[in-house]
């Protein structure tokens, strides 16, 4: 074997596998997705979280995507700042129907005038938080939200 065919064949093997070990997986792109949406609720930014939600959102709670830009909006406005901390982040894709499930602690604390009030969670307990999660146009979207704890159960 000549030194250019070997230089030409170790090439065509190294680029796949710098294709598949410099791509995010989709949960790294999950993981990723639900920091910015942490970041930009703490920074009240609403058109950073929406962009994250599908049009096409729709949860047990009666909530639409535009039902749920209002009530961040209400939320954002009634606050000075916003403090969140998540943790136990968990990504389970299921990539024969294309979605993705997101499971995740949080407590969510509104600061209004010095004073904290909880909007998710309570001092002693996180809420538990399952996001599903769609492909669109190539991109992980939020399709529905559920709150476990809520109905007792904690995960």
């Amino acid at each position: 074997m000549s030194r250019k065919t070997a230089i030409i064949l170790l090439l065509l093997l190294s680029i796949p596998l710098a294709i598949y070990l410099l791509m995010p997986s989709d949960a790294k792109r999950i993981r990723k997705l639900v920091g910015e949406g942490r970041e930009a609720a703490i920074q009240k930014d609403l058109s950073g979280v929406m962009s994250l939600v599908s049009y096409n959102y729709r949860d047990r709670y009666g909530f639409s995507y535009l039902y749920l830009k209002e009530t961040l909006k209400r939320i954002f406005k009634t606050y000075d700042s916003i403090e969140i901390d998540l943790k136990r982040l968990r990504v389970d894709v299921d990539s024969k129907d294309g979605k993705a499930r997101a499971k995740f602690l949080l407590k969510a604390v509104g600061i209004k005038n010095g004073d904290r009030e909880y909007i998710l969670g309570s001092e002693e307990v996180y809420e538990s938080v399952f996001l599903t999660l769609k492909k669109e146009r190539m991109k992980w979207r939020v399709v529905e939200t559920y709150l476990p704890t809520r109905e007792g159960l904690i995960f």
